[in-house]
């Protein structure tokens, strides 16, 4: 069975569904963070180097497997990048809208 629908079928499970969605925002945190290293050809330890912050952070901060990062800690990280830091709170059901439409 492919990913995609494995996935789309544990996301019929409401349970599965409402867990899913509570992480999806780390989940887009961490997959922007790695675009954006990916796209400026860096590694890890390019990243590294530039921010001053040890290889590990910056795999804990790809990898989520210590939550959100400090805002410092993203600042760091996007200018090495040459990137910027967008925060913003928007309506729940705005997401949903975005990927029917």
């Amino acid at each position: 069975m492919r990913y995609r629908d494995h996935r789309k079928k544990l996301l019929e499970n409401e349970r599965v569904r409402e867990e899913y969605e509570k992480l999806l925002p780390e989940y887009e945190l961490a997959k922007s963070i790695i675009e954006a290293r990916l796209r400026k050809n860096m590694t890890q330890i390019d990243v590294s180097k530039k921010t001053g912050m040890p290889q590990s952070t910056i795999s804990r901060v790809e990898g989520i497997t210590h939550g959100i990062p400090k805002l410092s800690t993203l600042q760091k990280i996007a200018d090495a990048l040459d990137a910027r830091v967008v925060i913003k709170l928007q309506p729940k059901d705005s997401h949903k809208r975005a990927k029917r439409g």
